[in-house]
């Protein structure tokens, strides 16, 4: 059986996540760390059509990492580098030291669909550790379901959180408000809100 895992997600949000990502990162050649790569369709897609991006794939799952692996040597994916794992709650993720792979800062930082089906304390370190690992021009972007002061701005994402909570009490879908002072408590600017289909957002930090 094949190790290429097909996520559903990839196909809904691939062609709005590339009209976000094509000005965010035109012009010359960008370094582009992904955190929970999942299946790894991204990469493969996003380097296809921007021929300056250098993509870092990364996970903590055996299952995803092998799945990234099968799907940049099925598509032939020069572009995109072997996964590595990264665990963002880890100590070595939030110090200074560089990864085992990729330059010392990278120009962008992208989360896709991680931070409401983990602990909160993911959150924390991921905003954390790319506060360290951005270069001075670089972006942190997320992309998921949040909360808008509080309130759920969709009941499908209401019934989604309670779905998420009911098989884990410590995942949900997180308050914007929250993340984007954990942001600026980390010396990283709330850039812009990007309004995404299926009530996502698109949440972009600059260095």
């Amino acid at each position: 059986m094949s190790d290429m895992q097909d996520a559903p997600s990839f196909h809904r949000n691939k062609q709005p996540m590339l009209s976000v990502l094509t000005p965010l990162l035109d012009g010359d050649e960008k370094h582009v760390l992904e955190i929970a790569s999942g299946s790894g369709q991204h990469g493969p897609f996003f380097t296809d059509t921007l021929a300056n991006l250098r993509w870092w794939p990364s996970d903590i799952s055996t299952q995803a990492l092998n799945s990234i692996n099968a799907w940049r040597t099925h598509l032939n994916a020069n572009a995109v580098n072997a996964p590595q794992i990264v665990d963002v709650t880890g100590a070595d993720w939030r110090d200074d030291n560089q990864l085992d792979q990729g330059p010392e800062k990278f120009d962008c930082i992208l989360s896709m669909n991680m931070i409401h089906i983990a602990p909160f304390a993911a959150t924390t370190g991921l905003i954390e550790g790319a506060s360290k690992r951005l270069n001075s021009s670089g972006f942190l972007v997320f992309y998921g379901p949040f909360k808008r002061h509080g309130e759920h701005t969709a009941p499908s994402n209401q019934a989604f959180d309670e779905s998420l909570q009911s098989r884990n009490a410590d995942w949900g879908i997180r308050d914007l408000e929250e993340i984007i002072d954990l942001a600026d408590k980390n010396h990283l600017a709330h850039s812009n809100t990007i309004e995404m289909p299926a009530n996502n957002l698109v949440v972009i930090f600059k260095r």
